[in-house]
């Protein structure tokens, strides 16, 4: 039997699919030989819808903000979609849309667009991490890059963990991305680069398919088939018998398509799966669970994600060991108070008749004959108690008064002339 393998990496963002829409349109393929079989690689979105594509568009703030449509710069360019982690400045995708079909990275620059509420949020790219085992044999489950943004987004904007257990298989992911849309039944038709969102269900791991293609895929693969709820399209229960039938999960099912490469599946809200690539496998008659002869993200194909829980340890390391940028030294934070002179104003000095009398009392300086001290002792009042005489340092000391008027003139003139020197300094 003959099988093609198709990555869902768009060649131009023209190309780019929408991640939950039945594959519509088909993207030339990279010819390459595995075990002697013809396989294809394709770049082309991941995700096709059952019904109406209309119907699985995302609004902004419905939990999916986080989902980054990324336009990459290369020789060709691309467009791949991608999931915001927990530090807000990593991004978790597909290392097939960084590098070439030997896996040697191809892509230099490239910008993380979030739809928001409040506008388009655009993030360039500063650093690339592509897993060290990707060669770009997509059978091996090593697809898988993560971006670091030169800044941190928005707090608005979405992050997520990645799934840490390894029971995904049987669980119904939710799936969105920016490829390619259309429907199930013609595949992928067009590109809007508008974000879709739908539901798949993991039937198996990829080793699974060893005893199929006799080759050597991974269990670090989950895979998944685009069921339209008829027997003669449900790829798992035509290639694997009755074990693994399933007829899929309604209007709710959506397939992978070009642009939805490294677009994340969601289990309970962390991401369990990184959209990688899809298969179709026919007899050489042409018979095929496919509904069509093309491999375009049709009813009866295969996909397969990357299964994040294998490489927790790798994402975990990376995210650790990143030092989030420092905020710049603003000088002066808080601004200084302006220095006032003398802020509270000084009273006004008001002098009575007394103070007058107390601040020119002549000194030691300014007079030599001190009528008060030179005062004959006779001329003393006297003094009921006999204190003043006293030399205790402890004895009040008071100001004598002179016993007539001659005396007071005396003093007053005293005081006048020594007014007047001070004055005439």
């Amino acid at each position: 039997m003959t099988f093609t393998l198709s990555s869902f990496k768009s060649l131009t963002l023209l190309s780019a699919v929408s991640l939950l829409t039945p594959f519509v349109t088909v993207v030339p393929a990279k010819a390459a030989n595995l075990n002697n079989t013809s396989i294809q690689t394709q770049v082309q979105p991941l995700y096709r819808t059952t019904g109406n594509p209309d119907d699985y568009l995302v609004s902004p703030g419905t939990g999916y903000d986080g989902v980054a449509q990324l336009s990459l710069g290369g020789f060709w360019g691309s467009s791949c979609t991608g999931g915001l982690l927990g530090t807000g400045a990593h991004i978790l995708t597909a290392a097939h849309c960084l590098t070439d079909d030997f896996g040697t990275l191809d892509v230099w620059d490239g910008t993380a667009t979030f739809d928001l509420s409040t506008g388009d949020v655009n993030l360039s790219i500063a650093d690339i991490f592509v897993h060290d085992d990707w060669t770009g044999d997509l059978s091996n489950g090593y697809d898988i890059a993560i971006l670091e943004l030169t800044d941190i987004a928005p707090d608005t904007v979405d992050r997520y963990d990645i799934y840490r257990n390894n029971n995904e298989v049987g669980k119904v992911g939710d799936k969105v991305g920016y490829g390619q849309s259309g429907n199930g039944n013609v595949g992928d038709e067009f590109w809007d680069g508008l974000k879709r969102s739908g539901q798949n269900r993991y039937d198996a791991s990829g080793d699974l398919f060893n005893q199929l293609l006799s080759d050597n895929f991974s269990d670090a693969l989950l895979a998944y088939d685009f069921d339209n709820g008829l027997a003669a399209n449900d790829a798992f229960g035509y290639w694997f018998g009755d074990d693994y039938a399933d007829l899929g999960l309604g209007l709710n099912e959506v397939n992978s398509a070009l642009g939805d490469s490294g677009s994340p599946t969601f289990i309970d809200g962390a991401i369990a799966g990184v959209t990688s690539f899809g298969l179709r496998v026919y007899y050489l008659n042409g018979i095929s669970s496919d509904i069509d002869d093309a491999l375009n993200s049709s009813f009866g194909e295969f996909s397969f994600d990357t299964r994040a829980s294998f490489y927790t340890n790798w994402i975990d390391d990376i995210l650790t060991s990143w030092q989030p940028p420092t905020p710049p030294v603003v000088d002066n934070p808080v601004p200084t108070p302006p220095v006032v002179d003398n802020p509270t104003p000084t009273p006004p000095v008001v002098n009575d008749p007394g103070d007058d009398i107390d601040e020119n009392l002549p000194s030691d300086d300014d007079v030599a004959d001190d009528p008060i001290d030179n005062t004959p002792d006779d001329e003393i009042p006297d003094h009921p108690d006999d204190s003043i005489g006293d030399d205790s340092p402890s004895d009040p000391v008071s100001v004598p008064e002179p016993r007539s008027l001659a005396g007071l003139m005396a003093f007053a003139t005293g005081l006048w002339l020594t007014k007047k020197k001070k004055v005439s300094r």
